[in-house]
């Protein structure tokens, strides 16, 4: 059976850093944006195994005061993937305004299906609530840290959840999240501080290897599984694969071939 490679759908990269330097990481990496400005600079870009998404982060006021809905929904165009998006609880940014940065974004992704990495620090609630009213598809809680009760209706809201080592190595309630609703982020340069070396976008190996060891898979298992849940949450939001690279849309295929361990 051939390999897939490690499947990283939450990272922050340079966007000076060139296709050829990020190939040599081996692993498909969906980087992330905190702005529309940021945004601008890579989404004419043609990578071979890097996703670039639009963004507009909950914790920056520049992002947040500069966001656009009619910027946004062009540049959504461009790209499969919506992140970083989402509310924080911690942000110097009024919840009220990104309240509504974060529903006006999932109006827009209502009308054009994309995958959505929400941030949700000390805010977790509050951003199901969001999501619950927007009815929005293809969410990824990133680095959830919700507890009990929020964890099962964000289950019951069809969320998946992208877990790092960072997470996975401190979240009491990591038990509660299901093992088909998993995928794996790095969301460098923050939650790969604490992994072993080298720590850099793709590196998903260390938290693969907690998930697998608690859960008895091997780390095969474990990416393998990781994705599937990836096929499953990409045809939730189907018109997205088109936008993918070629070589991102032949794993996809390969991976919907895959038989249940």
């Amino acid at each position: 059976m051939k390999s897939l490679p490690p499947l990283d759908m939450h990272a922050h990269v340079s966007p000076d850093t060139t296709p050829e330097d990020l190939e040599k990481y081996g692993a498909v990496v969906f980087a992330a944006t905190r702005s529309l400005h940021e945004a601008e600079a890579v989404l004419t870009r043609r990578d071979a195994v890097t996703i670039w998404g639009v963004g507009c982060h909950p914790g920056l006021v520049g992002a947040q005061r500069s966001f656009s809905e009619s910027a946004f929904a062009s540049a959504l165009h461009s790209t499969p993937y919506v992140s970083e998006i989402g509310l924080d609880g911690s942000s110097r940014v009024d919840m009220g305004v990104q309240i509504a940065t974060l529903t006006s974004i999932l109006k827009v992704a209502a009308d054009n299906p994309r995958l959505l990495a929400i941030h949700s620090f000390d805010a977790t609630s509050r951003v199901l609530d969001v999501i619950e009213q927007g009815g929005a598809r293809g969410v990824i809680l990133h680095w959830w840290l919700g507890d009990e009760h929020e964890t099962k209706r964000a289950v019951r809201l069809g969320c998946y959840f992208s877990v790092n080592f960072s997470m996975v190595s401190r979240y009491e309630r990591m038990t509660l999240i299901p093992t088909d609703r998993m995928l794996t982020e790095t969301d460098h340069s923050s939650g790969d501080r604490f992994s072993p070396r080298p720590r850099q976008p793709g590196r998903v190996q260390p938290a693969e290897a907690s998930v697998a060891s608690s859960r008895g898979m091997t780390t095969d298992q474990f990416r393998r599984q990781v994705w599937k849940n990836f096929v499953t949450l990409v045809g939730t939001v189907a018109p997205v694969t088109k936008l993918m690279p070629v070589a991102v849309q032949r794993m996809i295929q390969y991976a919907e071939t895959l038989p249940a361990d």
